[in-house]
């Protein structure tokens, strides 16, 4: 099936950003819009073929022993680089 798309409402930046991380990956930007749209249909799959607790546990795991006074501070500390950086 060929599906055509128009980027008419795309601003040019991002459609400029697009071609050169297509470029970046050696791919076409047809193919890199591809891939995308095959990998966010096959994380919609996975999310809804497994619970929530399945899906959480590489972050339980990597967060284990990190306390929750820990996890505030660092939130803060990059929420704060992020608005200095805006």
């Amino acid at each position: 099936m060929t599906l055509k798309l128009k980027l008419d409402n795309v601003p040019a930046t991002k459609v400029s950003a697009l071609k050169r991380k297509a470029s970046k990956l050696g791919l076409s930007p047809e193919n890199y819009i591809k891939q995308l749209i095959d990998e966010d249909l096959a994380l919609d799959q996975e999310a809804s073929s497994r619970s929530f607790a399945e899906l959480a546990a590489p972050f339980r795991e990597a967060l284990d022993g990190v306390s929750e006074r820990e996890l505030d501070r660092l939130s803060r500390k990059k929420t704060s680089r992020r608005r200095n950086r805006d």
